[in-house]
């Protein structure tokens, strides 16, 4: 199966590095996707999400319950970060989601939109029991993760509309399109496809 995404961020204007940071991982016979936000903006706020992913890139076989408590530990005297993971077997579809904080998650099913939400509370000052959400994905399935940098829950379906155009493409162009001129910003998108 090819793997279909891409991400996109934008600093705050003024700032010279994003404090938002996205990735994708594949291992084995998953494929890892995460966004964190670190709680303000410039070097320090980088510097937490970064820290973040890394602590996630080092542990792609782990669950999301053991990756958001690694990097809780990881990340306690950094400024802390909003996170959101899923995992993903392509072999069966099968998704989990874990989020804390304001990290935004769409799952795009065919004309049905739904949002999976997370728990309160700040990766590296702790939060509220996680509440992993599964779902099992179908071809053409789009899962879109971002940050409140962008507009909540922004109309996203036109972004999808045109064939021919990649992940990245579309990342991109819901950054420009949605981005709110207070923050910095970040979406990564994903297409499940067999």
């Amino acid at each position: 199966m090819a793997v279909t995404a891409g991400y996109a961020t934008r600093p705050l204007a003024g700032e010279t590095v994003c404090g938002d940071s996205c990735g994708w991982w594949r291992s084995g016979g998953r494929i890892v996707l995460a966004v964190a936000d670190g709680l303000g903006h410039g070097p320090e706020a980088a510097y937490a999400s970064e820290a973040a992913l890394a602590c996630i890139a080092n542990h792609l076989d782990w669950t999301c319950e053991d990756l958001f408590a690694e990097c809780n530990t990881v990340l306690r005297d950094t400024r802390g970060v909003a996170l959101a993971v899923a995992i993903i077997e392509p072999a069966t579809g099968l998704m989990t989601v874990c989020t804390v904080g304001n990290i935004r998650v769409l799952l795009l099913c065919g004309s049905k939109d739904i949002r999976l939400d997370g728990g309160r509370g700040i990766v590296g000052a702790g939060y509220q029991k996680l509440a992993p959400e599964a779902r099992v994905l179908a071809p053409g399935n789009i899962l879109a993760m971002f940050s409140d940098g962008l507009d909540q829950f922004p109309v996203l379906r036109a972004f999808f509309d045109q064939p021919g155009v990649s992940a990245q493409e579309q990342a991109q162009a819901i950054l420009d399109y949605c981005a709110r001129g207070d923050d910095d910003a970040s979406v990564l998108i994903y297409r499940h496809e067999i």
